[in-house]
């Protein structure tokens, strides 16, 4: 697997950036010895490129002597913040999924909301007295209506269930 760790060559200081994720379009970020993990963010990368605007950056790639030599003699981007900033993103992705999940239950209370609404109605309608051939026609398909939007609320019910657990 390729990794690559950008270089200022002003500073003699670098960041590692891990390997590219191709399909998420970042790259890996610094690792965590702490936390036994890439930070997955560009967030580091942008911190470097900020403190070190203007100066002479290059881009090398592991396995190579560049690369060997990079690690041994260059100090390393604010090393003793990894492991913090590492926990800081673990924190915002708890939050994120915290919030996703508040997000979920509530649209499943409204959609359970809903189906009592309907159901309520559908009663009431099956109650309502009608007078003529006509209007019991077509308060049963009024019925009826109601009695195919809770199927297929019932439907989307079981099938989110699924999904969000």
């Amino acid at each position: 697997m390729r990794e690559y760790a950008m270089y200022c060559a002003d500073c003699h200081e670098y960041t590692d950036l891990g390997a590219f994720v191709e399909k998420e379009g970042h790259f890996e970020g610094e690792y965590s010895l702490l936390h036994n993990r890439r930070a997955n963010h560009n967030e580091w990368l942008c911190r470097f490129l900020i403190r070190h605007a203007g100066h002479t950056l290059r881009m090398t790639e592991n396995r190579t002597e560049a690369y060997a030599e990079l690690l041994r003699s260059a100090a390393r981007f604010l090393e003793s913040d990894i492991d913090e900033m590492v926990e800081m993103q673990l924190e915002r992705r708890r939050l994120r999924d915290h919030e996703l999940a508040a997000e979920r239950g509530l649209g499943q209370l409204q959609l359970h909301v809903l189906r009592s609404l309907i159901a309520q109605e559908a009663e009431a309608i099956a109650r309502e007295p009608t007078d003529n051939a006509a209007k019991g026609q077509f308060l049963l398909g009024k019925e009826e209506g109601l009695k195919q939007a809770l199927r297929l609320l019932d439907d989307l019910l079981a099938k989110t269930n699924l999904l969000y657990k």
